[in-house]
């Protein structure tokens, strides 16, 4: 077990391993050496202890925990080998050099690892911009009614900012202790910078950066709105356009919509969450964790793209399997030398409404904002046969025959016959829940041999007579 003791080090109490104490008083005493004796190298040690103490409760807040040997060889490595405090023999240059005991280090972004509410973000910000976390706190916050945006930005920057772990990061996150008189005097005598060229690009690459985050954020805001409240975003404008949101259902299954929908979100949104990555490294220029991130963005875009095959594949395999429905009746013959046939009337709403598009013969209206799904049946009629017949014959597609079989039975199509009169279902629909599997209708009419044929105007464009005048 090691020896702990206590110092006193520029008026601040610290617990400090024994090995510890030993490494640092060798240090101090060898620095105390190479400035000598006089007056301004006092000032200058005491500049030193001062330094040192900050640094210690920039790792040590709290005086109870002890201070270890790693701790006192990092901070050495921070403030320099004793040899750089050597004094010239020329006094004013001795003054020149007195006050550059600290290297001018550049403040950098890090997370904030002792004033953190979760990974040290807004912490870090604060400290970047020397701005209360608060207010950082407040923006993510208030961001989260976009739904979700902030809680991705967040994530962004807690991959990519690295943690200040160590006494020169801490340092580096803070630019030292602005109340302190050496953080003070280091402002005040670090070297002013180069080449104008440089600060060119510099700016030019902020502004580019800036830029990045700004369209990125938006472009994140609307991805995740198009997914989660389409519905209700169209609903906001004229023209009751909500029924977009359901177009998807009428090609997808419930599982399906969800590999869909999270393979789209995540290839779409992967590449914008990079360039706010992108937007923010130009800012503010950290080392670290950039190439963790990258990876990580890499392998979700390729799961994203492997979602979007698999759903893909899984929607084309539910049209390998065409099974048919056939029902065939005979009709009762009448006297009259003429069959007609007709609409039935209770058919022709279904063609009404707003005509989005067609598919495969497939119809999809649009009818006090919900979508219809119907179709236009096949009529074929055949003279001088020996019954008086009709077989109608329903299609669809699945991914099994048995499921191919259960969509076409969930296709409507009726027929009536009223004395020498055939009524007919202008259209036929698909009960609901929808799904567009290439359904079709097809119906074969015999006609006996003697009888004549008169076929309505709504129906002449879709029965196939030979030979035959189709209009009365």
């Amino acid at each position: 077990m090691k020896k702990t003791v206590h110092i006193n080090l520029a008026g601040h109490a610290f617990s400090i391993d024994e090995d510890a104490y030993e490494r640092l008083d060798a240090y101090l005493q060898a620095v105390e050496a190479k400035l000598g004796n006089h007056e301004e190298a006092q000032e200058t040690l005491e500049d030193i202890n001062l330094r040192i103490a900050e640094l210690f409760r920039g790792v040590h807040s709290d005086a109870s925990s002890a201070i270890t040997i790693n701790d006192v060889e990092e901070i050495i490595k921070t403030l320099g080998d004793p040899g750089d405090y050597e004094t010239p023999d020329d006094p004013e240059e001795t003054t020149q050099e007195r006050t550059t005991f600290e290297p001018p280090y550049k403040k950098q972004l890090f997370r904030d690892p002792d004033n953190r509410v979760l990974g040290g973000v807004c912490s870090g910000l604060g400290n970047y911009f020397g701005l209360d976390p608060i207010l950082f706190r407040l923006l993510f916050v208030l961001a989260t009614i976009l739904y979700g945006t902030s809680f991705l930005a967040y994530l962004v920057l807690w991959i990519a900012i690295p943690k200040a772990v160590t006494v020169q990061q801490r340092i580096m996150m803070t630019g030292g202790n602005r109340s302190s008189e050496s953080w003070r005097r280091r402002q005040t005598n670090r070297p002013v910078t180069t080449s104008s060229g440089n600060g060119v690009l510099r700016a030019i690459a902020v502004v580019f950066g800036i830029f990045l985050i700004l369209a990125s954020f938006v472009s994140l805001t609307g991805l995740i709105i198009t997914f989660t409240m389409t519905d209700v975003l169209f609903g906001l404008f004229p023209g009751d356009e909500i029924w977009i949101g359901q177009l998807d259902a009428l090609f997808l299954m419930p599982d399906q919509r969800f590999t869909a929908f999270l393979g789209l979100a995540l290839t779409a949104g992967i590449p914008l969450l990079v360039l706010f990555y992108l937007g923010m490294y130009l800012i503010f220029q950290f080392k670290k964790g950039g190439p963790a991130f990258l990876v990580t963005a890499l392998i979700l875009w390729l799961a994203g793209i492997g979602l979007v095959v698999y759903t893909a594949l899984n929607v084309a395999s539910e049209f390998s399997n065409r099974e048919s429905l056939e029902e065939t009746t005979l009709l009762d013959l009448y006297p009259s030398d003429t069959i007609y046939i007709d609409a039935n009337k209770s058919s022709l709403p279904l063609g009404k409404g707003d005509f989005l598009f067609s598919h495969k013969g497939l119809s999809v209206r649009k009818v006090d904002n919900q979508l219809n799904l119907i179709g236009t049946p096949d009529i074929n009629v055949t003279k001088n046969a020996d019954a008086f017949e009709i077989s109608i014959r329903k299609q669809a597609r699945g991914k099994t025959g048995e499921t191919a079989l259960e969509n076409a039975s969930a296709i409507e199509f009726f027929y009536l016959q009223d004395d020498s009169v055939l009524m007919l279902d202008r259209y036929f629909s698909i009960q609901k829940p929808a799904l567009i599997r290439n359904q079709k209708v097809i119906v074969d009419i015999n006609l006996p041999e003697g009888k004549e044929l008169k076929v309505a105007d709504d129906l002449k464009y879709i029965v196939n007579v030979s030979n035959e005048e189709k209009s009365f």
